[in-house]
């Protein structure tokens, strides 16, 4: 296999629109937009485990060990970036006033659109969608057992494997998903941007509030 022999440089990305929790931590000022770009952590999750990426991508990069519950939303980052995954209740502690984090507006069903800003970006295998279960507690930080066991929609590149397909594989500035059309009321939506040439994944995490 003609497997290339240079590591992959490190090239990053955040959500610039709609507002994700990222977005949110830069203007309270908790966090600078570099590290919001660098919120990666293993491309495996909801497995807790490093390892191969699932069939039929298994000639991609393994996955480095996923994040672990408490710690989803920011990649499994424990330092500052620890901010995105508190409550209200921890940001209203950290912030030393009453806050919660800012719920976007959106309706069962409708179209979901996003927008990336990439400092440079990877080889791309594709991005995943998750949401929390109906009856997820605010309260809790976000663990396996906070979301919806499968993911409500995957978005991949079909081409294996990935070094013989790398001008294709590129990371889109704009894509769109149909959100759920049961949900009612607050919710946490994570998006992963899943990249072949590394073990990792980049994630994004929106509040949103389903009318």
């Amino acid at each position: 296999m003609n497997k290339p022999l240079s590591k992959p440089e490190l090239k990053h990305g955040r959500v610039v629109s709609p507002a994700s929790r990222g977005s949110v931590a830069v203007e309270l000022g908790l966090l600078g937009t570099w590290q919001v770009n660098e919120m990666e952590g293993g491309k495996n999750f909801p497995s807790l485990t490093a390892g191969p990426f699932p069939r039929p991508f298994e000639t991609d990069a393994s996955s480095v060990v996923p994040p672990a519950d408490g710690y989803i939303l920011s990649g499994g980052k424990t330092d500052a970036r620890d901010c995105i995954n508190f409550t209200d209740e921890e940001l209203s502690k950290k912030l030393n006033r009453p806050y919660a984090w800012p719920l976007l507006n959106v309706n069962p069903g409708q179209t979901f659109h996003v927008q990336w800003e990439y400092t440079a970006a990877h080889v791309t295998r594709g991005y995943r969608w998750f949401i929390t279960k109906d009856g997820w507690d605010p309260k809790q930080r976000i663990s396996r057992a906070q979301l919806e066991a499968q993911p409500f929609y995957e978005d991949f590149y079909p081409q294996v494997p990935y070094y013989q397909h790398t001008d294709e594989l590129k990371a889109k500035v704009e894509h769109e998903v149909k959100l759920p059309a049961g949900k009612q009321g607050r919710h946490v939506i994570i998006l992963l941007w899943i990249v072949a040439d590394t073990g990792n994944a980049f994630y994004q995490a929106f509040d949103v509030d389903f009318k």
